[in-house]
């Protein structure tokens, strides 16, 4: 009988082992699902704000881009500088998308993700993409951008904000350089086409001089 009441016991601790493991589990999927839900949120807002200050290039639109960045951002850019913190996004997007002087009149992006976001215990985690952005420069150009991204986020005061983003563009598709391609050869056709019409000129010039001896 007490060797029965033994097996009952140890059974008993055997299951209730096994049911926390199960309710630990099961505790930390929901947990893993509820971050990534609010690290979709992040994704989603920010894209959101980013391409409004794409389309408007005002201060305004900035100020809310930055509402989803931690003051000590760090982001490298497309066209490769860097910019630190909450000032150095300012100088660099009023250099570039925002005022009267900008360098890009729009920009629309879209972000796509790879895979869930990697965590790193429950305040820190680094997603990854590629994304797809149509420029208008102030100059009239339009680019197709293909490139891919990473970011990294962080949690604080109960809020997910990005840390660090950097865009990664292909050197074999860019568009600005195959934009200066088909410019250079434009610019040879038209030089070809031009030697031949003075070659042509210089010719019955030549001829017309022979004639008149």
């Amino acid at each position: 009988m007490k060797r029965f009441a033994k097996v009952q016991f140890a059974l008993a601790i055997v299951l209730g082992v096994a049911a926390l493991r199960y309710a630990s589990a099961a505790f930390g999927a929901e947990g893993a699902e509820a971050t990534h839900n609010e690290l979709r949120a992040l994704k989603d807002g920010v894209t959101a704000a980013f391409n409004k200050l794409g389309a408007s290039g005002k201060e305004e639109d900035l100020d809310a881009v930055l509402r989803y960045a931690h003051k000590n951002v760090v982001l490298n850019a497309m066209n490769g500088a860097r910019a630190v913190g909450h000032d150095g996004i300012r100088r660099y997007f009023r250099q570039t998308m925002v005022g009267e002087n900008r360098t890009v009149q729009s920009v629309q992006h879209e972000f796509n993700v790879d895979a869930l976001s990697v965590l790193y215990g429950d305040d820190t985690a680094i997603a990854y993409g590629d994304t797809r952005g149509k420029y208008v420069l102030t100059g009239g150009v339009n680019l197709d951008v293909k490139a891919t991204w990473l970011g990294t986020m962080v949690k604080e005061n109960d809020k997910w904000l990005i840390a660090g983003f950097q865009f990664a563009p292909s050197i074999f598709e860019n568009p600005i350089a195959q934009q200066l391609e088909r410019t250079l050869y434009w610019l040879a056709a038209a030089a070809g086409l031009v030697g031949l019409l003075i070659g042509y000129l210089l010719g019955r010039r030549r001829k017309a001089r022979s004639l008149l001896r």
